[in-house]
């Protein structure tokens, strides 16, 4: 699949979603956006709500290669399993931390074909005190032997291009949407084998409406999260923040 990226060592108005700031300092952070052509009825429909976490899912496929070419092990020595995890709906994790995120856009170009936009921030070398917030955090602090910065951005960008062209590809073929997400090895498994959200007491808060508590049980067909409320009662989220809580113990345990 043909596409196109800018990548800038530093950015003065990074926005995030839901209209917030990205915070970055020069040359600590992958900063890129991608274009790509993709149907406007795949887009604008239902399954528009995949595209930020399909992006992120070549993200962390992209991150794995390259730490694994470059021979990065851990910091601490330990199981590098799970380690890269995807926060829904856009967010990728460290060990339970922030550090990148995905906003996606759609751009018509006509009736029938739109540039579906995406932008991808991940913190390379950011240090502790410039993290926005205490759940953030840089990729420097959990691997060593990284490359320098310039090589690191580099091989990042073609790396992710490389895994953005081939998971978005198939979903502009006519016919194969619903096996190349919902197949044996179809993106939604994929993604929610690599979810750190799944599985765990979270916080919802809408864009609308009251927060809720409860346990996020699974990713829709349509890409809205489910999450089974304490009283037994489950709903479906589309636009949310999702916080993960920490697990209560048992009384009596």
């Amino acid at each position: 699949m043909p596409l196109s990226v800018a990548v800038a060592d530093a950015q003065s108005r990074c926005r995030g979603r839901l209209a917030r700031t990205w915070v970055n300092q020069a040359r600590c952070s992958l900063l890129a956006t991608w274009a790509l052509p993709l149907p406007t009825g795949l887009l604008a429909g239902p399954f528009g709500g995949w595209m930020p976490m399909v992006a992120g899912l070549a993200a962390l496929e992209g991150l794995q290669d390259v730490l694994g070419y470059h021979g990065c092990p851990l910091a601490d020595g330990g199981d590098p399993d799970r380690v890269l995890t995807l926060k829904w709906p856009n967010d990728l994790f460290c060990r339970g931390a922030k550090l990148g995120g995905i906003l996606c856009e759609l751009v018509r170009v006509d009736r029938d074909w739109s540039a579906l936009v995406v932008g991808i921030g991940i913190n390379l070398f950011l240090p502790r005190e410039a993290l926005p917030i205490a759940e953030s955090t840089s990729l420097q602090f959990h691997y060593r032997d990284l490359p320098d910065y310039q090589s690191l951005r580099n091989d990042l960008v073609d790396a992710i291009s490389w895994h953005l062209s081939g998971e978005m590809a198939p979903l502009g073929l006519d016919g194969s949407l619903d096996r190349t997400l919902n197949g044996p090895q179809g993106l939604r498994s994929r993604i929610a084998a690599l979810s750190w959200t799944l599985g765990k007491r979270v916080r919802v808060v809408p864009v609308a409406g009251e927060p809720v508590e409860g346990r996020a049980l699974e990713i829709n067909p349509d890409a809205s999260l489910r999450v089974q409320l304490s009283d037994g009662d489950q709903v479906d989220v589309s636009t949310a923040d999702v916080g993960v809580l920490p697990e209560v113990a048992a009384v009596g345990a």
